[in-house]
């Protein structure tokens, strides 16, 4: 999305209407979304209920201790769920990494205040090859080693060796040959915790996961739920979250840099009574089919435009509308149609993945009946005249060959690296192979003129590098750019996963004939200024 400009930007809070929905957000510069893509972290996952808000406010009017606050939490969460007790983390990713500092380390001070250094200790951690996730940075981050595991075989050999801990994941155990209903006897055999990342799924009275045999259970705290967004909730066996506790803060241990504030502890708290229990959080969720029939309304009469509610397994909403459409009839696709949405105001975010070229996914969870209407009507206004989408870009034969091995300088924002390309041109279409310090990824691109675009996909487990290529033939033998990077897993490949890690500078230099033998064959020079 792009930034502002500083002359759009106002000096004071006090020069936008606050009556206005939206207004805190003008007053930085910054301009509010029609969210259709439901609880992406990325956009704000969802607000806070009006009962957790007013939760929170309450716990900011006194004081506490968080351990006593702590133990109420605690038992709180094992009254609403079944569990024996819960805790309250700064997000789902931090309670993955409390949960390995736990099972590493329980509460032993002496390898509390090692981690994440774990050398000569259990550390373990297997997940099953194909229940690997993004997120698995933050059982490493606690000095967790993760283990890959494919068979029955293989997760018992693991398990002999010793090990901390088993990780699944809620939304895609049931169809893997490892599911817990597998895995449970094993593990309970030999004292073996199991973890289960439930980020996307939502907890129950009683808990299925933890009625099925889970030992810790982690769930998104400001997603479906609507407590506060960057709260985490794990539920499961008393002991395992007591240690998760006492590795957290306030506490000077691993887990003092995931904070959370007793107005957090509290929201979050409120957020799963509500959901469980109160009628409020049940009406909402009666409303999500119906703002969805709204949208797909406007559509009745638009040729070449068909919709279909559809259901997703893995997920609470359980319910999106797939929007799609003729090509002969409407020449864009859904890239084109999401930037378009974008720009026009009201902005109206669509999900850029989930879709194919002539489709597009919208999410109810966040939208109001009032929002719900504007999205149709704007939509269906895109279907019926598309040239207001529709942009031709004029083509421009390239006026250079790039095909060759190259020699790449990258500076990052600290930093610096050297790559390489080996590209194979034919007329504008550019293919070939990008070479990092630790990876080789496939080349597929465009030069048009002299300005070359080309995309690098490196495939990694468990989630793809993305490098994305703009320059310009500078001279015979240079090119000079930037580079957008990221990553995205198989399943959520789009623009803004592909580019969340930011932008460097590149240089190419054409390698000359006579040392083209010493570039296949020795490896990538090393970094240069990496910080360390």
């Amino acid at each position: 999305m792009p930034s502002p400009s500083a002359s759009e930007v106002p000096h004071s809070f006090d020069k936008i209407d606050p009556k206005t929905l939206g207004w805190v957000y003008r007053s930085l510069g910054v301009e509010p979304v029609i969210n259709c893509v439901g609880v992406r972290t990325n956009y704000g996952a969802s607000n806070p209920s009006g009962e957790v808000i007013a939760a929170m406010t309450a716990a900011a009017e006194a004081f506490v201790d968080l351990d006593e606050l702590a133990e109420g939490v605690g038992k709180k969460m094992a009254a609403l769920t079944g569990a024996e007790w819960g805790v309250v983390t700064a997000g789902t990713a931090s309670g993955l990494a409390l949960a390995t500092a736990a099972c590493i380390a329980g509460n032993n001070p002496e390898l509390m205040l090692k981690l994440p250094d774990t050398s000569g200790l259990r550390n373990k951690v297997v997940i099953p090859a194909d229940q690997r996730f993004a997120y698995e940075q933050a059982i490493r981050v606690a000095g967790g080693d993760i283990v890959s595991v494919s068979t029955a075989e293989e997760l018992l050999n693991a398990i002999a060796g010793g090990i901390a801990m088993i990780c699944l994941l809620g939304r895609k155990h049931e169809s893997s040959a490892l599911s817990l209903d597998f895995v449970r006897p094993v593990a309970q055999a030999n004292a073996v915790p199991i973890l289960i990342n439930a980020a996307g799924l939502s907890p129950e009275n009683p808990d299925r996961l933890i009625t099925r045999g889970a030992d810790l259970v982690v769930y998104a705290g400001g997603k479906y739920i609507r407590g506060p967004q960057s709260t985490g909730i794990v539920l499961g066996k008393e002991h395992l979250c007591r240690a998760m506790w006492w590795n957290a803060a306030p506490h000077q241990s691993f887990g003092r840099l995931m904070k959370v504030g007793k107005e957090e502890a509290i929201g979050a708290v409120v957020a799963l009574d509500r959901w469980i229990n109160f009628q409020s959080a049940r009406t909402e969720r009666e409303q999500w089919l119906p703002r969805l029939k709204r949208i797909s309304s406007h559509f009745a009469a638009v040729p070449g435009v068909a919709t279909k509610v559809m259901t997703w397994s893995g997920s609470v909403t359980a319910t999106r509308l797939k929007v799609s459409w003729d090509p002969t009839m409407i020449p864009f696709d859904a890239e084109a149609l999401r930037s378009a949405m974008l720009e026009r105001r009201p902005r109206i975010l669509i999900h850029d993945f989930w879709s194919t070229p002539t489709s597009i996914t919208l999410d109810p969870v966040n939208l109001s009946d009032e929002e719900a209407e504007i999205v149709g009507e704007a939509l269906a206004t895109a279907f019926t005249v598309p040239q207001l989408i529709a942009r031709s870009v004029p083509k421009t034969a390239a006026t250079v060959d790039i095909s060759g091995a190259w020699e790449v300088d990258v500076e990052f924002l600290h930093g610096s690296s050297r790559h390489r390309f080996q590209i194979e041109q034919k007329n504008s279409k550019i293919s070939g192979v990008h070479h990092t310090e630790q990876s080789a990824g496939a080349i597929s691109g465009e030069v048009s003129g002299r300005a070359v675009h080309f995309e690098a996909a490196h495939e990694r487990t468990p989630i793809w590098l993305f490098y994305a290529f703009d320059g310009e033939v500078t001279g015979s033998g240079t090119i000079s750019g930037t580079m957008r990077m990221g990553g995205a897993a198989s399943e959520h490949l789009g623009p803004v996963f592909k580019g969340q890690y930011g932008t460097a500078k590149w240089h190419a230099t054409r390698v000359a004939p006579q040392d083209l033998r010493r570039y296949v064959t020795s490896p990538p020079p090393a970094s240069r200024g990496r910080a360390k």
